[in-house]
């Protein structure tokens, strides 16, 4: 992609960031300052297969033989999907589960709530339509062993050591590949969980066992609730066999291909690090959080403090928000596919809507978009692969957004004849339309479901969507964009020149970052004066500070290189809901301190529910301890699209009076002359065919604009500009696209 390399770029350290969706790979590599994107179909027997394939097509757009840069890279990053499909077909391994005896059937009692929990919202508000998910580990896999510790961390009755022999004895001779520990209150105290993996490591080496991952939930999820700290580590330890597998070959690969340095991983709760420092559950929705790491990249560059992302691929349609320039916007209460889960997941919805997202008719003869998906194999009918069934991409193609012959630069053209017979066969015919209606249905569909999911993400959080801009990448995301952003009520929309390839320059931006928890109930305040309780909280913050210091060594930085940044979940006493805020102070010093701490927590929940409504004479208390470590130097900072100048831009002015509006952005020279462009007709929702003016985006001047309708193509994806809608090109080659409703 011409515009991906960066002229002028400074020099710093040499990064292979690859993200892998559902459909595609995407690589986004630097290599002495000089910054290159690559593109490969997921290859799901083998993901390192496409991971590797995108690598070299980006280093040779470089000019670089891929084994060069494989030997030249400070890092390789990377997230992946790995697991994923296990989860959603339940094809992992034999899971055994260890607990203490009277406990073994809590996974399954569950909650009255989780018979609805990951289920479409239509089932979760009629719950009479809800089916209980199945149990992850039988009840024949779920052993109970006497031991007891109490709510305080005293051990009332000791471990028995012929129990947990006994338990794993059974579980081996079950045949589980992975073994999840989850004792009551282990979370206050783990020495028996610790002393349950000793016995295992010791009576069953992996040269009896074979690699047989055994995962505490003192280590996995250190929080109260015993049903989401078992659901977490029984899901952690379902995923880790095959996850562990795929990093562990990954490795071998690129070794054999001459990398020396780290392999990281992206992680859902934020930042990048060794395989070793990671749980497998930490990579599901990693590609996702990595776009919303770049986006706030992206947001702080152009002093936006209101973003949201779109983040449209081949399989699924993400939903981020970046406030104040901050993706660490975390879900309390994350659901992984039907369970709820201690895990600091930073906050991201993803709903099936894709560009593989097949169109379909129920026995009603509704027409229905998703959430099943093409994927890559065979992918959508235009792909020429097998796929038969009709996708958005068909569509797209149908109605003339997307040109078959330059899909990715021409690289992988695209059968027209078969979209529109995908289409005809499954939607057109049985509904007695044309063609090209049944291809505006699926169009007009999709991108009002993917609105009214932006709106509704949107004010569920307290804002109005006009305040914010849309932030549209992934592959299709720009092609529908602006459709979407009319759904949503938003009015202003930024496109970036590597687009569809932003989730691995989100990788890119990803710093090291550990993340620990641990429940602790310390009262700052007793409805009278602020208690002193400066030791019971700094014993609990110098524990996870050594964990830090641990984990930070391991990946190579001392502690002077090291943030820390310390986040409570608080509540008044009485009250169960819980509010989490950044603490001030990071240690104790006194009652003053003290005094600082409730003084946050009462700004961050009168800021959330009103100042009428905080209550400090109940007493303020600290449920939860959360210590972010962070870390950089394997990490790419600065402006979020290769661009050429360092210089934090300025806003463009909108209106008459040339006044500004905090909704706008981009650094704009004016308009710049229109290049030659070709026509072609293009059948836009609400106008019809039109005769419409296609642009090489590559080719555009800093500073042109043009009226829609009007598209953009590029090598990757292409940006549609509506009837009503403007689009103009910054200096740093963002596109802004923008619509009379926000002047």
């Amino acid at each position: 992609m011409p515009s991906a390399e960066a002229a002028g770029a400074s020099a710093g350290p040499s990064l292979l960031d690859v993200d892998i969706g559902g459909t595609f790979t995407d690589a986004f590599v630097v290599l002495d300052g000089r910054r290159a994107t690559g593109k490969s179909l997921t290859t799901h027997a083998d993901l390192s297969d496409g991971m590797i394939a995108a690598i070299g097509e980006a280093a040779r757009r470089l000019g670089c033989d891929p084994a060069d840069a494989f030997a030249a890279a400070d890092a390789v990053k990377y997230s992946t999907t790995v697991g994923t499909n296990a989860l959603i077909e339940r094809t992992g391994p034999k899971v055994g589960l260890i607990t203490t005896a009277g406990q073994e059937d809590t996974v399954h009692v569950a909650r009255s709530r989780s018979w609805a929990d990951g289920m479409p919202l239509e089932v979760q508000i009629d719950r009479t339509r809800a089916q209980r998910p199945d149990d992850l580990v039988p009840r024949s896999l779920r052993v109970g062993v006497r031991e007891r510790i109490d709510c305080f961390g005293e051990v009332l009755m000791p471990l028995s050591t012929d129990d947990v022999l006994a338990a794993v004895d059974h579980l081996v001779r079950q045949g589980v590949r992975a073994i999840a520990v989850c004792l009551a209150w282990s979370f206050m105290n783990p020495a028996h969980e610790r002393q349950v993996a000793e016995i295992v490591r010791r009576e069953y080496p992996d040269s009896v066992l074979g690699r047989c991952p055994v995962l505490l939930s003192s280590e996995v999820a250190p929080r109260l609730d015993e049903y989401r700290r078992s659901i977490t580590t029984i899901l952690s330890a379902f995923l880790a066999p095959d996850t562990e597998q795929h990093v562990i070959d990954l490795g071998d690969r690129l070794r054999a291909l001459g990398c020396r340095k780290p392999l990281l991983v992206a992680r859902n709760i934020g930042g990048v690090a060794s395989p070793s420092r990671t749980t497998a559950l930490h990579l599901l929705g990693s590609g996702p959080v990595a776009g919303l790491a770049g986006a706030a990249v992206a947001a702080r560059d152009y002093g936006l403090d209101r973003v949201i992302t779109a983040d449209m691929g081949g399989t699924s349609f993400d939903v981020g928000l970046v406030i104040d320039g901050q993706d660490r916007n975390y879900e309390f209460d994350p659901v992984i596919d039907r369970w709820r889960v201690h895990l600091p997941v930073i906050a991201n919805y993803s709903i099936g809507a894709g560009g593989g997202s097949i169109a379909h008719l129920t026995d009603t003869g509704e027409l229905r978009v998703g959430p099943r998906s093409a994927g890559s194999m065979p992918g959508p009918a235009c792909y020429s692969q097998g796929g038969a069934e009709p996708t958005v991409t068909d569509a797209d193609v149908v109605l003339g957004f997307i040109d078959p012959d330059r899909f990715l630069g021409g690289a992988m053209p695209l059968s027209r004849r078969r979209a529109e017979r995908a289409l005809a066969r499954r939607i057109a015919d049985p509904l007695g339309i044309d063609v090209a209606e049944a291809a505006l249905r699926v169009r007009r569909l999709i991108d009002g479901v993917m609105g009214q999911e932006i709106y509704r993400q949107t004010a569920l959080e307290g804002h109005d969507p006009r305040d914010f801009t849309m932030f549209a990448f992934g592959g299709a995301g720009p092609v529908h964009a602006a459709a979407i952003a009319g759904y949503a009520d938003v009015h202003t929309v930024a496109t970036f020149p590597h687009g569809s390839e932003f989730n691995a320059y989100g990788v890119a931006t990803m710093g090291v970052m550990q993340t620990y928890e641990r429940t602790r109930m310390v009262q700052l305040f007793d409805g009278e004066a602020h208690t002193d309780e400066t030791d019971a909280f700094n014993s609990v913050v110098r524990s996870l500070i050594e964990l830090a210091e641990r984990d930070m060594a391991e990946e190579g930085f001392g502690m002077d290189s090291v943030t820390l940044r310390l986040e409570l979940d608080m509540n008044y006493g009485g009250q169960h809901h819980t509010v989490r805020l950044e603490s001030p102070r990071l240690l104790l010093e006194g009652s003053d301190d003290a005094a600082a701490v409730c003084d946050a927590f009462n700004e961050v929940f009168a800021a959330a529910y009103g100042e009428g409504s905080i209550h400090p004479y109940g007493g303020i208390l600290v449920q939860l301890f959360r210590l972010v470590a962070g870390a950089s130097g394997y990490q790419l900072s600065g402006r979020a699209n290769g661009a050429r100048s360092a210089a934090k831009p300025e806003r463009p002015a909108s209106g008459a009076d040339g006044s500004e509006k905090d909704h706008r952005a981009g650094a704009l020279s004016g308009r710049g002359e229109q290049p030659g462009h070709t026509v072609r007709e293009v059948c836009w929702p609400g106008a019809g065919p039109v005769e419409t003016p296609v642009y090489d985006r590559a080719a555009l001047a800093d500073g042109f604009s043009a009226e829609g309708p009007a598209l953009m193509e590029d090598v990757d994806t292409t940006v549609a500009v509506p009837p009503g809608w403007t689009y103009t090109l910054d200096e740093h080659r963002t596109g802004w696209l923008t619509t009379e409703a926000a002047t």
